[in-house]
C-alpha cells in the first residue's frame, strides 16, 4: 500500500463525480508508468457500491475509510481519517479534487503536516521518475512548471484538466476496510440538512453543448455581441465568450472559456475574433472541431483551430448567418 498514486474520491447520485473520474483516467497513466498502483480512497458511510465502481474507472485498490459520523463532509473528522492513514501508508502521491470539499481538506492536511500543495493543476506530467505539475499563473497567461521534493506530493485538479476513465465492469481490484475511529467529540459541526444547489439550466447546457460559438475582443464593443448570439443561435449552438470580454462584462462569467473559466470539449468549436491566448486554448484543446475566424493571419488561434477563416467578422459573420437560417428554411 505505500508509496503509491491516490485519488480522493468523491460521489454524488451513486456514482463518482465526473472530476474525479477524470483524475482516475491521469492517475492510472502515471500509476503504471511509474510501476505503482492506483489506490481510490473513499471516506463515507456504506459505500459499497462507489468502491466496486472505483474498480471499474481503473482503482487496483480501493480503501474504504466507513463509518457514520463521515457520511457527510466536515473538516475536522475527515481531516483526522487522512492523517491517519496518510501515516499509516504514505503514499507517493495524493491527488485531491479542486471542489469546496477536497480544496478544504487538501488545504487542512498540508498545513498539519507542513508539506506543499500544488493547487488548482490543469496538467501533470511526467520527466523520468519526476512529476511536473503544470498549473495557471498570472491570471491564465502563463503556466508554471512546479516540482515538488517533499513526500507525500500533494495536488488539487479542477473539472476539465483530463478526460474521465472508462468504466469497465471487468477490471479487477482489491477493497481494502480500513478500521476508522472515531466519537461524537470529534465532530464539532452536525449536518441538519441538506439543500440541493440550484445550478442555472444554461449553464449545464453550455458545459454539455455540442456546439459552442465564442466571441472576443475583435467585436470591439458591447453593441456588437449579437453577432455572436445571432449566430450561434442560427447553428443550435451555445454562446462562450474570452475572458476580456467577460472582464468587460459583455458576457457573464459563467459562460467564460479558458483555465480561468471552464474548460470545454464541445463536438465543435468555433472562435470568432479570439486572437488565442494561451489560457484560453488550453481551455479549448479538447474540442473535436476547432474553427477559428479572426482578421489577423498570425494570430495564435490558428495553430490549434482545424479549419480557419482569415476575414473580417463583421462581414462575414452576417453573410454566414443569414445562409445557415436560408438552409433551415429550405429544409422545413
Amino acid at each position: 500500500m505505500s508509496n503509491n498514486i491516490w485519488v480522493v474520491i468523491e460521489n454524488a447520485e451513486n456514482d463518482l463525480t465526473e472530476l474525479s473520474k477524470e483524475m482516475m483516467n491521469k492517475a492510472k497513466a502515471i500509476a503504471k508508468t511509474l510501476n505503482k498502483k492506483l489506490v481510490a480512497v473513499i471516506s463515507g458511510y456504506n459505500e459499497e457500491e462507489i468502491c466496486k465502481k472505483s474498480i471499474a474507472y481503473g482503482a487496483d485498490l480501493v480503501l474504504n475509510c466507513n463509518h457514520k459520523l463521515l457520511k457527510d463532509y466536515t473538516t475536522l473528522p475527515y481531516t483526522k481519517v487522512f492523517n491517519e492513514i496518510i501515516d499509516k501508508y504514505n503514499p507517493y502521491l495524493v491527488i485531491f479534487p479542486a471542489s469546496v470539499n477536497g480544496r478544504d481538506l487538501a488545504g487542512r492536511l498540508c498545513a498539519k503536516k507542513n508539506l506543499g500543495l500544488v493547487a488548482e493543476c490543469s496538467d501533470l506530467k511526467l520527466d523520468g521518475e519526476d512529476i511536473k505539475f503544470i498549473r495557471p499563473t498570472f491570471d491564465g497567461k502563463l503556466f508554471s512548471d512546479i516540482r515538488v521534493t517533499t513526500k507525500p506530493m500533494f495536488a488539487t485538479i479542477g473539472h476539465g484538466a483530463f478526460s474521465p476513465a472508462k468504466y469497465d465492469n471487468e477490471n479487477k481490484g482489491e477493497i481494502i476496510e480500513e478500521k476508522v475511529e472515531m466519537t461524537d467529540a470529534d465532530i464539532l459541526t452536525e449536518i441538519l440538512s441538506k439543500i440541493p444547489s440550484q445550478v442555472k439550466e444554461s449553464e449545464l447546457i453550455f458545459e454539455n453543448a455540442k456546439i459552442i460559438v465564442s466571441g472576443g475582443m475583435g467585436l470591439v464593443e458591447s453593441k456588437n455581441w449579437h453577432l455572436i448570439e445571432e449566430f450561434a443561435d442560427a447553428l443550435g449552438a451555445s454562446v462562450g465568450a474570452s475572458k476580456p470580454i467577460c472582464d468587460l462584462g459583455i458576457c457573464s462569467s459563467d459562460f467564460q472559456v479558458g483555465v480561468t473559466g471552464k474548460k470545454v470539449s464541445p463536438d465543435i468549436y468555433i472562435a470568432v475574433g479570439i486572437s488565442g491566448a494561451i489560457q484560453h486554448i488550453n481551455g479549448i484543446k479538447k474540442s473535436k472541431l476547432i474553427i477559428a475566424i479572426n482578421s489577423d493571419p498570425n494570430a495564435p488561434i490558428f495553430q490549434i483551430a482545424h479549419y480557419g477563416i482569415v476575414a473580417d467578422l463583421f462581414d462575414i459573420l452576417p453573410k454566414l448567418t443569414e445562409k445557415i437560417n436560408k438552409e433551415k428554411l429550405l429544409d422545413l
